[in-house]
């Protein structure tokens, strides 16, 4: 379930949690929370329980929280290095090539299939987990 735009699935999950509560009691009185004059204060408490949530929390992410995502983040890391040293190895391989004579066409081509190319691109997770702090 997401918080949604407003308060409104705040005040509802407030509203739903004291009904159950107070449906234990006997008689049950659950049906209290649907009286006209109790619904400001549930949309009160549920305005600032979104506002908690969705202005005054932090939300985070580390590898204790959502080990995936980090380690994609790290693959993906590996591959930029990766990358780097493909580029690097290419330029260095061009730098060092003298078009006019004929025997540095076959060292340019021998140095450019000595470099290793970087693997797949990692899958990225589907989505982020974290916590509110």
């Amino acid at each position: 379930m997401t918080l949604g735009p407003d308060k409104t699935t705040c005040a509802t999950e407030l509203r739903e949690a004291m009904r159950a509560q107070l449906d234990t009691m006997d008689p049950p009185q659950g049906g209290n929370v649907d009286n006209p004059q109790v619904k400001p204060n549930f949309d009160a408490l549920g305005d600032g329980v979104w506002r908690i949530l969705t202005q005054d929390a932090e939300t985070i992410s580390a590898a204790a929280q959502d080990a995936t995502f980090w380690a994609f983040l790290a693959a993906l890391r590996t591959e930029i290095e990766q990358l780097r040293a493909f580029d690097a190895g290419l330029r260095s391989a061009f730098a060092a090539w003298d078009p006019t004579l004929p025997a540095s066409g076959a060292t340019l081509k021998a140095a450019i299939a000595a470099l290793t190319v970087p693997a797949a691109t990692p899958t990225a997770p589907t989505s982020l987990s974290g916590r509110i702090r």
